[in-house]
């Protein structure tokens, strides 16, 4: 085998798709046996791909985890959008909000064992990363809310749409304690913070 094939640079789009193939194959891995107990050696057989492929793209674990969040912010951002451009009464695409952005993570994160250990590695090395993240249902909630009064669809009253969305969001923090639900409970919690949220701001 040509070593040098192996450790030349691939082409700008050949080099994209690899660091998506890596970031998919890491959150599969760190999902199910966390963060401390994968190794670059266990991601790239997730990845089915050489741990010198690895390290062409990135400079260690710690850089290979940001890249993963920043991944997956990205293919959640595109079901928020999506969800925004559906022509939905307003309760409904609120609820699909909720669904594809808290609902995706918890799906991806949260049903696992290690999910505190995660939690506590974006904190410490991947911080900006999970603040886009959680950025993504701020700015997409608020927009809607905004456009919904606008629109004649809700009234807001008082009410701050920043200030409805942080609620939100603290509550769908707040549906997964106690006993670890499963997806399809957290899933009907967040409809449920949803449907009150939208009965909230109803027009009377």
């Amino acid at each position: 085998m040509d070593d040098s094939r192996e450790c030349a640079l691939p082409p700008p789009d050949e080099a994209r798709t690899r660091i998506e193939q890596i970031a998919d194959a890491a959150l599969r891995r760190f999902a199910r046996y966390g963060f401390k107990r994968s190794s670059m050696d266990d991601v790239a057989r997730e990845a089915g791909l050489a741990k010198a492929t690895i390290y062409l793209h990135f400079k260690g674990k710690d850089d290979v985890f940001r890249a993963m969040i920043a991944r997956f912010s990205a293919q959640v951002a595109a079901r928020c959008e999506a969800v925004m451009a559906q022509p939905l009464p307003f309760p409904d695409k609120l609820s699909a909000l909720m669904l594809a952005h808290f609902g995706a993570g918890y799906a991806a994160f949260g049903d696992g064992e290690h999910l505190l250990e995660l939690k506590s590695v974006m904190t410490s090395i991947a911080l900006p990363e999970a603040q886009a993240f959680e950025h993504i249902f701020c700015s997409q909630a608020t927009t809607l809310l905004a456009r919904a009064a606008a629109a004649g669809e809700i009234s807001l009253g008082a009410l701050q749409p920043a200030h409805i969305v942080e609620t939100m969001a603290q509550a769908a923090i707040g549906a997964k304690m106690g006993p670890q639900p499963s997806l399809e409970t957290y899933e009907a919690r967040l409809r449920r913070i949803a449907a009150l949220t939208a009965q909230a701001v109803a027009k009377r």
